[in-house]
């Protein structure tokens, strides 16, 4: 059984909890790992379970630097309110891709809802 696959096809049907299952088991047999890490945190931030995503995410980001891990990373953490690293994580993001205008709309709205300091 090619679980990559499985989970994918989970993944499309709105079955997310499916396909973690799956997800981890091709983890467990190091098929397309960090895409199977970042496509398990993407479960995660379908079923607003954001720190589950955000230790999902820091697995992927350890086995391939990709722009979108860091935007979802961001995601996770301004979802649980930590803009400081939502900010960084964003940054990073656009410094990886900065022809992603959501990275730039993202880290606007963060800024704009920062407190001033007179």
């Amino acid at each position: 059984m090619d679980y990559f696959d499985e989970a994918n096809h989970c993944y499309n049907v709105k079955e997310y909890e499916k396909a973690l299952k799956f997800y981890k088991k091709a983890i467990e047999n190091k098929t397309y790992e960090a895409c199977s890490y970042y496509n398990s945190a993407v479960c995660c931030i379908k079923l607003k379970e954001y720190q589950r995503g955000i230790e999902l995410l820091k697995s992927a980001i350890s086995l391939k630097v990709d722009s979108k891990y860091f935007f979802n990373l961001a995601y996770c953490y301004a979802m649980i309110k930590n803009n400081k690293k939502a900010l960084v994580y964003f940054n990073t993001a656009w410094s990886l891709d900065n022809n992603d205008d959501e990275c730039e709309k993202a880290i606007n709205l963060i800024i704009k809802g920062l407190p001033k300091h007179p």
